[in-house]
């Protein structure tokens, strides 16, 4: 039997690339999100500590320049939470079109290996017609020559 040759291996070996590509994308992107989460869980930590140290000067009666220098900080630690927390949406929106990109990747290899594995399929019907043909003929010959009569 002839050896398969899949006539489409070079676009199949491509279509994996994407997908291999596709999968690192996602990765690098998914480990950017997390550490960009991790920066709005400090910001959120310091935060929370900045409202405690407020809450107490305002309680103890402490003067009115610390208080005033202690709001501006949570103020300034709002505005980066701001940043970060928008920051995090486009990471996370980049994450999502990675996600889409893999998706359609993996749609168009899964294509390609139903065309490989349907052309393989026909590839062994093939040659297991020719082979059962063959196989026919040399039965058919074996019978006419059994059949011949020698009429001397």
């Amino acid at each position: 039997m002839k050896p398969f040759r899949f006539t489409l291996e070079s676009v199949y070996r491509l279509r994996q690339d994407a997908v291999d590509r596709a999968n690192d994308h996602l990765a690098h992107e998914m480990l950017q999100l997390k550490r960009e989460q991790q920066n709005v869980d400090q910001i959120e930590e310091r935060i929370e500590q900045a409202r405690e140290g407020f809450r107490e000067a305002m309680s103890s009666g402490a003067q009115s320049g610390l208080i005033v220098q202690l709001r501006q900080f949570m103020v300034s630690l709002e505005q980066e939470r701001t940043n970060r927390q928008s920051t995090l949406e486009a990471y996370q929106a980049r994450v999502d079109a990675c996600q889409k990109a893999l998706i359609v990747a993996r749609r168009k290899l899964e294509t390609m290996e139903k065309i490989k594995t349907k052309r393989l399929r026909e590839h062994e019907a093939k040659w297991s017609s020719e082979e059962q043909r063959e196989l026919d003929e040399l039965m058919v010959r074996g019978s006419a020559s059994d059949l011949r009569v020698d009429y001397a």
